[in-house]
């Protein structure tokens, strides 16, 4: 837990007496390859942050999974929109590594900032980082290229070429698989 306490410091000025009551209501929980830490219509209770391995965010379109977001160490995952208005999530997010994920639980959160200014504040400014990488990665994503959103996908999340299925990759891009490939294969020419 110490990379999350000196992730949220950095970001937020929390002191060690306000990481200590947050700390109190985080639990660590083990998921599995496969499991998923959200289901699609399930309402999100929770802010998931990677300790170990990455999850997915997919909706099921057709049967088809349209992959929207990777989720990898040192980053939060959560569906914002279900856990601010208390509906079902319309989105998956599915362990695609064994993974290791610290639970940031709602409503003792909730209770929480009830409780303190500091802490109420922290929850605030990591809120608006994870909006705001969110809608940095969507107008990015609904105004560019193919290729930009490659380029993209590369500087922001590096690792997602490593570790991720290119199947997973061009649906995350919304591209096919094929044109992945090619844009793949020209920019390690080019590396």
């Amino acid at each position: 837990m110490e990379n999350l306490y000196a992730y949220i410091k950095h970001v937020t000025g929390l002191s060690e007496k306000g990481w200590n009551a947050v700390k109190s209501v985080l639990t660590k929980k083990k998921y599995q390859k496969g499991d998923y830490l959200l289901s699609k219509g399930e309402l999100c209770n929770s802010i998931f942050y990677i300790q170990e391995g990455y999850c997915r965010a997919h909706y099921d379109y057709g049967g088809q999974p349209i992959n929207t977001n990777f989720y990898f160490e040192s980053e939060f995952a959560t569906n914002i929109r279900s856990l601010k208005q208390g509906i079902g999530s319309e989105y998956a997010i599915q362990a695609e590594e064994d993974m290791v994920v610290i639970i940031f639980d709602r409503d003792k959160l909730y209770t929480l900032f009830d409780k303190s200014v500091e802490v109420d504040a922290m929850g605030r400014k990591l809120m608006e980082g994870i909006l705001a990488q969110q809608e940095e990665q969507a107008e990015l994503f609904k105004l560019n290229s193919a290729s930009l959103r490659y380029d993209y996908m590369q500087k922001i999340q590096p690792q997602i070429i490593k570790r991720i299925p290119l199947e997973h990759i061009a649906s995350y891009l919304g591209m096919s698989l094929e044109t992945l490939v090619s844009i793949h294969k020209g920019h390690s020419v080019i590396s």
